[in-house]
């Protein structure tokens, strides 16, 4: 009876008669739950319900039994069961249990989201809006917007901070308390994009040992920032577009339709009216993301904001790298901007924390610290000396210009490029063990 009703509220459920059979099943493979009596022919489902805490922790135990007594309830709680049912059960107070039960997964889900997270995100990524005219009215924006529910698109160059808005929105609005969830779509393989969207039912494709959410559902009530959008293939844009009009979708393999309430930014270095003009971004889902556009300027086009961003950088390296630093010298702030910025922020960011590092105690930092190249305002292939390059150097620096055009998206930098994913990968492990930065490849394309 109860294996019928799972299935009939969109489980996946296996039933079994003894422990004997409980344990090949677990062998088998992976259970979020597992509803066991007390009472089984072979033994005791309290015993069964103890050795799988141990064996698999991150499975729940629900343990029932019509011969309820204190010290059965009292064991059950002393290993950590999620509850304790007594029976015949009532469908509605199953419901109610695995409504909790689902809850607290996607809790621990969000947690543990969040810890990957804290882990992989820079440091001094601070907000610093700076004080020209262009960051004010883009901070004004930000205020206004973080008060709504309306999708937001952001557009600017790598390294511009579009992360970092989106922070601040998020922050600023009632949403600040509620799941965060952000997916760089250009980090994710094609092929799985649409299970980390939406999830998967357990079988949904080879390797889909169990269900799984997508982020959709990890955001739920929150807000899921898409970062690098236009990654994202026409195949999967119109079901995006579809959880953007209804709010609705299925898991992969799955046919029972899931609601959410989610915030949407979406944020891309390139140009997406470009990208629908060439075909290559749906019309439709582009105007679905762009109700409120925030295009955000490079660094070469803040003017002073330059200054506000290299006394914030400073202060904030010294105090993570234990250092009385005094600032920057007259001759590296002139070097600073000079210097076009063409990883932009997050260049400047390295630059400094380099600087930083490098720089003597107590006193400013020195120009030859920098490691900065004086360069003119206009960018050129060619070396600052009339000397020509190499066949390697016009490669090296051809492969990191197209890896800038198409936003570090690898398989479409070889597609452009005419070759193989597996050359391009093999000259950038070439690169890495010249010393190159193969992450930022701005900074040896010019």
């Amino acid at each position: 009876m109860l294996v019928d009703y799972l299935g009939t509220q969109g489980y996946t459920a296996l039933g079994v008669r003894s422990i004997h059979q409980g344990e090949e099943a677990m062998r088998a493979e992976a259970f979020d739950l597992v509803i066991c009596d007390l009472r089984l022919e072979d033994g005791s489902g309290l015993d069964l319900l103890k050795q799988i805490k141990q064996t698999a922790p991150k499975t729940f135990g629900i343990l029932m039994t019509g011969y309820a007594t204190m010290e059965t309830a009292v064991e059950a709680i002393r290993i950590g069961l999620f509850d304790y049912m007594i029976k015949p059960i009532v469908p509605a107070q199953l419901d109610l249990v695995l409504q909790r039960l689902e809850s607290l997964k996607q809790l621990q889900s969000e947690n543990s989201y969040l810890r990957q997270q804290q882990q992989t995100d820079g440091e001094g990524s601070g907000v610093v809006w700076g004080r020209s005219d262009l960051m004010q009215g883009i901070l004004e924006m930000v205020k206004k917007v973080a008060q709504t529910h309306a999708t937001v698109l952001i557009q600017g160059e790598s390294g511009t901070g579009k992360e970092v808005v989106a922070h601040a929105i998020v922050q600023n609005s009632t949403r600040a308390q509620m799941p965060f969830i952000k997916v760089n779509c250009a980090a994710v393989p094609e092929t799985l994009l649409e299970s980390e969207f939406f999830g998967h039912e357990k079988g949904a494709f080879t390797g889909a040992v169990q269900r799984r959410e997508g982020r959709f559902e990890t955001a739920n009530g929150g807000t899921l920032l898409l970062d690098e959008i236009a990654e994202i293939p026409l195949s999967l844009q119109v079901k995006l577009l579809r959880v953007l009009q209804e709010r609705e979708f299925e898991r992969v393999g799955g046919n029972k339709t899931i609601r959410v309430d989610v915030r949407l930014i979406a944020s891309t270095n390139r140009d997406l009216q470009e990208e629908v003009r060439q075909g290559r971004f749906r019309e439709d889902l582009f105007y679905r993301l762009n109700v409120v556009p925030i295009n955000l300027p490079p660094l070469r086009l803040r003017g002073d904001d330059l200054v506000d961003l290299v006394d914030f950088y400073v202060s904030h390296f010294a105090r993570k790298h234990g250092k009385e630093i005094q600032g920057v010298t007259p001759r590296g702030l002139e070097r600073l901007k000079a210097y076009r910025w063409p990883g932009n922020v997050r260049e400047l960011q390295n630059t400094l924390e380099r600087a930083v590092i490098m720089s003597a105690q107590n006193g400013p930092v020195e120009v030859p610290e920098l490691g900065l190249e004086e360069k003119s305002n206009s960018f050129t292939m060619m070396n600052v000396s009339n000397a020509l390059p190499t066949v390697d150097e016009m490669e090296r620096r051809l492969i990191g210009s197209m890896l800038l055009q198409t936003g570090h998206n690898k398989t479409r930098a070889a597609e452009k490029l005419g070759i193989s994913l597996r050359t391009l990968r093999n000259k950038l492990r070439e690169y890495r063990a010249a010393g190159y930065d193969t992450s930022k490849p701005e900074l040896w394309v010019a």
